[in-house]
């Protein structure tokens, strides 16, 4: 297998940077003096790897969708163990889960940018459909009585706190928030369990 090329290599430094640097500061805060500086190249590198702002913004939509796949990939694999409905909100709320926070973050700031960029939109709105999708899945397939529009809702459902704890990361939330998280996603599962 051959060896990354190096513009590949610098590239998803970049990425990188401007994924943290989006998180921390949205994405109009996310400037290009921040991002050369986290990713400790100069501001003139950035316009060679990635182009203008223009054409930085889509570039790191397609690395959030990617990273989101990634992760989606992970949890599908990680969901085929459980049995119950209460076991996928054990594996996806877990706190050995690799879940990158700043995804979510990017996530949302490239979402508010949507009307600015709208051929973003469906490769966004794509990455949460699969990652529902998984959910979705694996709650049927645990739980084969309950109708598949009460299987989207729980999925939805769970998801939702989920996707919120990442999102509100920076404000160190409270450990109870999270506990309480976890506590309405199992009465969501616990009601599939039920169902006849």
């Amino acid at each position: 297998m051959p060896r990354p090329s190096l513009k590949d290599q610098r590239s998803g430094e970049i990425l990188e940077a401007y994924l943290t640097c989006v998180a921390r500061f949205g994405l109009e805060g996310a400037t290009q003096e921040r991002i050369a500086s986290e990713a400790g190249v100069k501001r003139p590198l950035l316009r060679h790897y990635l182009g203008n702002k223009d054409q930085m913004i889509p570039a790191l939509a397609a690395y959030v969708v990617d990273g989101f796949a990634t992760s989606t990939h992970a949890i599908e694999s990680a969901l085929a163990d459980a049995e119950m409905p209460s076991d996928i909100v054990d594996i996806l709320f877990s706190k050995d889960s690799t879940s990158d926070p700043r995804l979510m973050l990017a996530w949302q700031a490239l979402t508010a940018s949507a009307a600015e960029y709208p051929d973003m939109r469906a490769p966004l709105l794509g990455s949460l459909s699969r990652f529902l999708e998984v959910i979705s899945k694996a709650l049927s397939r645990t739980a084969p009585a309950a109708g598949a529009g009460r299987v989207r809702a729980v999925a939805q459902g769970i998801a939702a706190p989920l996707v919120n704890l990442d999102a509100m990361s920076p404000l160190n939330p409270p450990a109870e928030w999270r506990e309480d998280a976890v506590s309405a996603a199992k009465i969501l599962a616990a009601s599939l369990e039920t169902a006849k």
